[in-house]
């Protein structure tokens, strides 16, 4: 009886030695976070400055003893740029168990990417999404990125009152139009109230067209005084050589959307005096700005550009939510919109209710081949 005693103990012991071992397997496993960008054609280069940032920030965090003693584990796809590869994507990473994803780069992208991740359960994080499509709504979506409503309002107020021109031409691509009409139809309404003069609206497809000299010689005929262009950064280059080509010289205006090497490397000179509104102050002199700025140079042997810097925000700010459910996926949007006192690299960011960002707003010029920062428009917080 003594040695059935015996061994029911130590059955019992290595039981519970087993299940210490397993519970603190489990406790250490690591916390997987989705990413999904276009990697690879066009636009890789915002894709690519995306990963790096948020990668950047895994990186930081692990180093800091990870979430509660867990360490992230980023995972990534390449979204191919477009709204089937967007879902595409989006389940491969949510099948790899991923507990939120960051992205996707445009807003139509998102759109496709977010009914996927809505059906699935899982939080979609955008640092760059734009659209107006998807705000004041409660729902598994939230952003680091100032909504197209907010950016054509305050860049239309500021070519009124600050410029003093009262007629425009807008161009726009259809391709990303859940980013690129809204922000257009908000530049408008805000533009016609103050007395501003829309003098004609060109759409056009990137995927198809390459040849822009008819939509400029259009919208020269409308005798503006200056054009808005809201397209990629090659596409906005191209429009802008191909007004210089016509001996035009309208005052130039663009989306945040440009803002890549990519529009330099393509535009020139062609480019020199632009402006563009920004949800983003890269120029900012902050100390977190600028011990970023060194850091990624110094990792990626390259300058970091919007992208990287907005996907290195958001991925921090999810570190502070993932921190509040342990690590889960539950209640994570409930303990975004909660945080009230986070500082990113360029000021304070906050959520409202619905997972929209609220932040200031900056107008850039291009001087000398780059985006110089000309006016701060400060956001109620």
């Amino acid at each position: 009886m003594a040695k059935m005693t015996q061994k029911f103990h130590l059955a019992f012991v290595c039981l519970m030695v087993l299940l210490g071992c397993l519970s603190g397997c489990m406790e250490k496993t690591p916390i997987r976070i989705g990413l999904a960008a276009q990697l690879t054609g066009k636009q890789a280069d915002l894709g690519i400055q995306l990963r790096n940032g948020v990668q950047l920030a895994v990186d930081e965090i692990n180093v800091s003893g990870g979430i509660n003693g867990r360490n992230l584990e980023l995972i990534f796809e390449d979204d191919l740029g477009t709204p089937q590869g967007a879902k595409d994507a989006q389940n491969k990473l949510i099948d790899k168990g991923v507990v939120a994803i960051i992205g996707h780069f445009t807003s139509d992208q998102t759109l496709a990417g977010y009914e996927v991740a809505h059906k699935r359960g899982v939080l979609l994080f955008s640092a760059t999404a734009s659209t107006s499509l998807m705000s004041g709504i409660e729902d598994l979506f939230y952003r680091t990125v100032s909504s197209t409503d907010a950016l054509g309002s305050g860049l239309a107020t500021y070519i009124i009152e600050d410029r003093s021109i009262s007629t425009i031409a807008i161009i726009y691509d259809e391709e990303n139009n859940s980013y690129s009409e809204p922000l257009a139809n908000s530049f408008t309404d805000t533009y016609r109230k103050s007395g501003g003069i829309i003098t004609h609206v060109e759409k056009f497809s990137s995927s198809q067209d390459a040849d822009y000299s008819q939509s400029v010689a259009k919208m020269k005929n409308s005798l503006a005084d200056a054009v808005l262009i809201i397209a990629s950064p090659h596409d906005t280059a191209l429009i802008a050589q191909t007004i210089h080509l016509q001996n035009w010289a309208p005052e130039l205006f663009t989306s945040a959307w440009a803002q890549s090497e990519t529009l330099f490397q393509t535009g020139g000179q062609t480019l020199e005096g632009m402006e563009t509104i920004v949800g983003f102050d890269v120029n900012d002199q902050t100390p977190e700005l600028d011990e970023f700025k060194q850091k990624y140079q110094q990792i990626y042997q390259t300058h970091p550009i919007f992208s990287a810097m907005e996907g290195y925000e958001t991925m921090h700010m999810l570190a502070v939510a993932l921190q509040k459910t342990n690590g889960s996926a539950e209640n994570l949007g409930e303990e975004l919109v909660g945080i009230q006192d986070f500082i990113g690299l360029s000021g304070p960011v906050k959520l409202d209710a619905y997972g929209d960002v609220i932040r200031n707003l900056a107008i850039q010029k291009v001087i000398d081949g780059e985006f110089v920062t000309i006016k701060k428009l400060e956001i109620a917080q």
